[in-house]
């Protein structure tokens, strides 16, 4: 070989050595940052245990005849089955029976429903080849005999360990081959006066070397089925039944010819548990107890727990609680079976997934629902899985369309534990293309509970529902009784810079437009003084990192056009000195798509097939989430696994940079993502603790936070909440608005809605009244520039924010509000009435209500156009009036 040549080959070595070493370099990179261990978050909860099942009281002697006591504590009894597992609580302080099925003969319901009906939980899977299958506990199990479900106790509870699936293996039961004497003389010879059986059981066996010319000997075999048919299953096991035919037999018979017969049980093991805590309930389901015997069938994908626990049949009365937005009240029996039922994510859209919204619905902030059925309440919530969790409820009906199947009025949780999408594949449409479904890997694997609170009194309702949960969160620390009476907050948003786009010789560039200053700031804060208005939380957007879309939160660069480090402290310095704040707003889970020292390899969540999480706001016109004509406008979601390091930056930052003890999140608060690739996965509910911790770790360092949104996993963490829910989404199956949101918070945490200049269809008259209905302080966002100043640019979405036209508005508004709820600071709602009118499909409802606090302080609120008397007490229309406790 001569001297070229070598030298061609020794170059060609050196581009392949250099080609690989690029390929190991970059899959080193993008699978060498750290991702945070969350393992030590996943809840699971140890009831003890298990032991023998030894009832208090047997069946025929208790409460509830048909079943037996197993478990008691001063105000609950529950009640169990030991045919299908159904069960009962009983309520001692109101003699209230709460069954786990709905009651009576009556029941219309088609047999699906009859099934679900009975069953304590129902789960879904994938098998193989992707194909969606479902189990419930009663007609998978109960109804197949004890032998599939066993009944133990545990200490104030009882644990079941159902095996699922049908352990009937059919027609494996008999041989496929057998020796043709045996047949003879164990079969035929029982058939020789039984021309039929005999013809029957003639065309299904055959003899075996004619259907397979391999096998040898004196044999017959059964075939597959004739003209295309099945076997009659059910006559052919009834003849060798007859013949007393044993399974050893078949064994044996099956073993001469060697044939293994290829026998798969999509059988799964079980666990459900009850457990009774004074007068709650805590219903269970271990998912790592929920084993598949076949490999196969390993892909639980989703949970219904309880689903007629509490149902109501159309001769009762009552309501279903729904956390729709504020609240929603869904009569029992409302005849809107034909709409479609209720059915919300808790805390929102999984974001990685959703491209659509059919309608503009707001997140779900609390993972509850309520039940009032024949003057006995109850409210439930998540307690461990809630970011998976969906709130579903339905109204009786007659109909098997669209809305509900059953004659029964009903609410409850399912969960989602994996997440599956389409993926197309390469090919011309309609010639070599279709559809995979691609089904996430690792799915959550704690516990999934429901907490049952049980109410007694005297025909109970929202206000002690509300107040059920609320004496749980504080019990858990969430909630801390804020000291009152005192002034309320009045919370100011201001704009500062937004980058828009400019010309020059008509060539574009980005540049940052600096739309309000600190100069200005304590321009709005002396006109808000001098009308008496303290304290004040003011909310500073777009302050540093390039504006209000800014760049990944790790380095912080302040922006001097808008107020240096030094004005932002003096800022601070002199709100605090009122009571106020100001609060740098941040995200987190949310980046500008062209953000600086950020990897979109590494850093973004993905979702199943391995694309980024990327979206934009919603458009409202298409109503679309990822799409938009302003690059500046474009987000990616941001992995909650490398949050904790992007804080590890971000906080000595802000400490060294600005130095002041307020910050506003705006998304930990509000936007919940998960990443569900198989590399680096994370789900929603591990997303819910990691950012509950770190929310937490802010908290110890900068102790005034402003946390938009609200969603109950913020409480322990929050001095102050906005963009919190104030009126309920427009589902036409929900009768009245309610404020159970605000019920739960008052008197605990202050906040505010979205700024009353952002909202669609303003009027002052509509704001003024929704605060007095909610408690909701006013908050309005502003600039010193004329907004004129964002046009074509995303930022146009703050037209209405200019300073000029808002700030007289909102003095009048922050007025009317102190006075009524300065001296109800720290007191709480305990009750809500809608006094007359319905929720009508507008935008306002046209009710009258009243909210009662614990001094006894009544607000009536007048949304109609007409004057309203309610005993003595004359509400002007489209107004309030407030009655003041003793």
């Amino acid at each position: 070989m001569d001297r070229k040549t070598k030298r061609a080959w020794r170059n060609r070595l050196i581009f392949v050595v250099i080609v690989a070493a690029a390929i190991v370099g970059y899959v080193w990179y993008i699978n060498s940052g750290t991702i945070y261990d969350f393992a030590h978050l996943t809840r699971t909860m140890d009831f003890g245990e298990s032991r023998e099942f030894v009832p208090i009281v047997e069946e025929g002697q208790g409460r509830v005849p048909t079943m037996v006591r197993a478990v008691e504590t001063p105000y609950l009894s529950l009640y169990i089955s030991r045919y299908d597992t159904t069960f009962a609580v009983h309520d001692r302080r109101n003699d209230a029976v709460w069954h786990s099925h709905p009651q009576g003969p009556e029941l219309i319901a088609n047999p699906l429903h009859r099934n679900i009906m009975r069953s304590n939980m129902g789960f879904s899977f994938y098998d193989e080849s992707r194909r969606r299958f479902h189990r419930w506990m009663y007609q998978d199990a109960a109804t197949h005999g004890d032998y599939q479900f066993t009944i133990y106790s545990i200490p104030n509870g009882v644990r079941i360990h159902y095996i699922v699936g049908n352990m009937d293996i059919g027609l494996h039961a008999l041989p496929r081959y057998m020796e043709v004497g045996l047949f003879e003389e164990r079969i035929m010879s029982l058939l020789a006066d039984r021309p039929a059986d005999e013809h029957f059981v003639n065309q299904r066996w055959r003899p075996a070397d004619e259907l397979d010319e391999n096998q040898e000997g004196e044999f017959v075999r059964m075939i597959d089925g004739i003209f295309g048919r099945p076997i009659d299953e059910v006559r052919m096991l009834a003849i060798f039944e007859e013949a007393e035919w044993e399974m050893y037999e078949t064994l044996h018979q099956n073993s001469l010819v060697g044939y293994v017969p290829d026998i798969n049980f999509d059988l799964f093991d079980v666990v459900f548990e009850l457990v009774l805590d004074g007068d709650r309930m805590m219903a269970n389901v271990p998912i790592e107890g929920i084993q598949g015997r076949d490999e196969v069938y390993a892909n639980i994908f989703a949970v219904d727990m309880l689903r007629f626990f509490g149902a109501g049949c159309v001769e009762s009365e009552g309501f279903i609680l729904v956390p729709s937005g504020s609240g929603g009240v869904i009569n029992f029996n409302n005849m809107k079976y034909r709409e479609l039922g209720f059915s919300l994510p808790v805390y929102g859209e999984d974001m990685i997934n959703v491209n659509f919204f059919p309608q503009m619905e707001q997140a779900v902030r609390m993972p509850v629902l309520g039940i009032q059925n024949n003057g006995a309440a109850l409210v439930a919530h998540v307690y461990s899985g809630q970011a998976l969790a969906t709130v579903n409820a339905n109204v009786a009906g007659l109909t098997a369309g669209v809305g509900a199947t059953t004659s029964q009025n009903h609410a409850w949780f399912s969960f989602q534990l994996r997440t599956s999408q389409p993926l197309t594949m390469g090919g011309l449409p309609g010639v070599a293309s279709g559809d995979m479904r691609v089904v996430q890997e690792n799915a959550y694997t704690g516990d999934l509970t429901i907490m049952y609170h049980f109410i007694a009194g005297e025909n109970p309702g929202l206000g002690e529902m509300a107040q059920a949960y609320q004496q749980f969160l504080v019990e858990q620390g969430a909630l801390t009784p804020l000291a009152g009476p005192g002034d309320r907050t009045f919370y100011l948003d201001l704009l500062g810079a937004v980058d828009v786009q400019r010309h020059i010789l008509g060539t574009p560039y980005m540049t940052l437009e600096s739309m309000t200053t600190m100069e200005d700031a304590h321009r709005f804060v002396d006109m808000l003084n001098a009308a008496g208005i303290t304290p004040i939380q003011m909310q500073l957007h777009g302050w540093f990192n390039r504006g209000v879309n800014h760049d990944v939160a790790k380095q912080v660069n302040v922006i001097n056009d808008v107020g240096t480090a030094a004005e932002l402290r003096a800022m601070n310095d002199r709100l605090r000195a009122d009571g106020g704040g100001l609060n740098p707003v941040v995200n987190f889970m949310l980046t500008n798509y062209y953000s600086r020292n950020f990897s979109r390899t590494f850093e973004v969540s993905r979702d199943v097939a391995g694309f980024l999480g990327f979206m934009s706001r919603v458009a409202r016109d298409v109503l679309l989430t990822r799409t938009s004509i302003h690059r500046n406008d474009w987000f990616v979601l941001v992995h909650p696994g490398v949050i904790p390091a992007h804080l590890d930056d971000f906080l000595p930052n802000f400490e060294r940079r600005v130095g002041i003890d307020g910050l506003a999140l705006a998304d930990m608060g509000d936007v919940l993502s998960e990443s569900v690739y198989r590399r680096n996965p994370i789900d929603r509910e591990h997303s819910r603790l990691l950012i509950s911790e770190q929310m937490g770790r802010i908290e110890a360092e900068i102790p005034n936070l402003v946390i938009f949104g609200g969603n109950d996993y913020s409480f322990p963490f929050a001095s102050h909440l906005v963009d919190v829910p104030t009126d309920t989404d427009r589902f036409f199956i929900i009768d009245y608005e309610v404020p159970f949101y605000s019920m739960v918070l008052h008197g605990f945490i202050e906040f505010a809605g979205t700024a009353t200049n952002m909202r669609e269809n303003f009027s002052p008259t509509n704001a003024l009244l929704n605060s007095m209905t909610t408690g909701a302080a006013p908050r309005y966002i502003l600039t010193a520039q004329p907004t004129r100043n964002t046009q074509f640019s995303p930022h146009e979405r703050f037209y209405s924010t200019h300073y000029v036209n808002w700030m007289e508005m909102a003095i009048w508004h922050y007025y009317h509000f102190n006075n009524v709820f300065a001296p109800l600071r720290g007191e709480q709602m305990v009750d809500f009435r809608v006094l007359s009118g319905r929720r009508d499909d507008i935008v306002i409802p046209q009710q009258v209500t009243v909210t009662i606090f614990s001094d006894g302080t009544r607000i009536y609120v007048n949304n109609t156009y007409h004057t309203f008397e309610y005993y003595g007490v004359i509400i002007p229309p489209r107004w309030f009036e407030v009655v003041r406790g003793a």
